[in-house]
């Protein structure tokens, strides 16, 4: 069955691109602020793991909220519960672009750089979420799966299973605020507690 990854360019998904080295890879413009440093961050981690990458641009900036939207502020997050990171049903959104790119190129599964703590912070990282998701497009025309094969592992532990080269690493990009880290946004904060925790910060 061919694998295709979403790959944001972030340290998971980037590590998963490392460890299970899908048949493609996408990365979405989908008007998300850092949206060139991800292509980027992609295309180089793609090309340095030798994976076949495709840059698709869905623009769905009207539907955006938070941190990793252009023109909104901190403060426009509505929804009680959710973080400041939060677009609304963003993953749905990109696993749905996915598959529909991926059925008619013989695509039988997405992959998600999904993490052990991924559901602590937002719905769609949850066991839950997943296994609706690929009941859902199981249901519809090619059958496709979503799966993520680092769920069970903290970010750190896959990076250390990943055996991602450093200098691959480098080229990934965390900031949910700009082209260039901020260095104190959640994403930021992540990046560097997770690379100390792995050893390669210190």
């Amino acid at each position: 069955m061919s694998r295709l990854l979403l790959l944001s360019g972030g340290l998971d998904s980037s590590a998963l691109a490392a460890m299970v080295r899908p048949d493609h890879a996408l990365v979405f413009d989908y008007g998300q602020v850092a949206a060139d440093a991800e292509h980027r961050a992609a295309r180089e981690v793609a090309r340095e793991l030798k994976v076949p990458l495709t840059h698709l641009r869905v623009p769905a900036g009207v539907v955006a909220a938070g941190l990793m939207s252009v023109g909104v502020d901190d403060t426009n997050v509505t929804v009680e519960g959710t973080a400041p990171e939060w677009w609304p049903f963003r993953n749905q959104l990109l696993i749905t672009l996915a598959a529909a790119w991926g059925v008619t190129r013989g695509f039988g599964e997405v992959l998600l750089g999904t993490v052990a703590t991924d559901g602590a912070r937002h719905a769609d990282g949850t066991a839950e979420f997943r296994a609706a998701i690929d009941r859902l497009l199981s249901l519809q025309e090619g059958g496709l799966r979503v799966s993520a094969p680092a769920a069970d592992l903290t970010s750190d532990q896959l990076l250390t299973r990943s055996g991602i080269p450093e200098h691959v690493l480098a080229w990934t990009h965390s900031c949910h605020r700009a082209n260039l880290p901020c260095a104190n946004c959640p994403g930021c904060i992540k990046r560097s507690e997770v690379l100390r925790r792995a050893g390669l910060l210190q």
